[in-house]
């Protein structure tokens, strides 16, 4: 009875620690753009030293588009212990991109959320 007692004093304090270090929208929004940003600095990576310049204004124009575009489609529900991130397509439909739990947030492949993004 007392081993009952205790691995159930043991989960609560993890469950509390949960509830406490749940990410929240913005912990999800800057995970994605993180992802979103090192697709966008790998695509525009330039192969000659005079396009350096091009490859970091349209890097920084394409992070700044991202981020407004995360304002409007980006769908975040807190279970509590932990929360989800989706990106909503144009037809409606959410398509799941990260997850979150204990204050870091989880991001799935950058192919998803790339074309969740398009």
């Amino acid at each position: 009875m007392k081993k009952l007692l205790i691995i159930l004093l043991v989960l609560l304090g993890i469950a509390a620690v949960a509830v406490v270090s749940c990410p929240d929208r913005q912990a999800h929004k800057e995970a994605i753009l993180a992802v979103v940003n090192d697709s966008i600095h790998e695509e525009l990576k330039p192969s000659d030293d005079n396009l350096d310049g091009v490859a970091l204004l349209f890097g920084s124009l394409g992070s700044k588009v991202a981020g407004y575009m995360l304002e409007d489609f980006l769908v975040t529900k807190n279970h509590f212990v932990c929360s989800t991130g989706a990106l909503r397509d144009v037809d409606g439909s959410l398509r799941q991109v990260s997850f979150g739990v204990f204050g870091h947030v989880f991001t799935f492949h950058k192919e998803d959320i790339i074309a969740a993004l398009n």
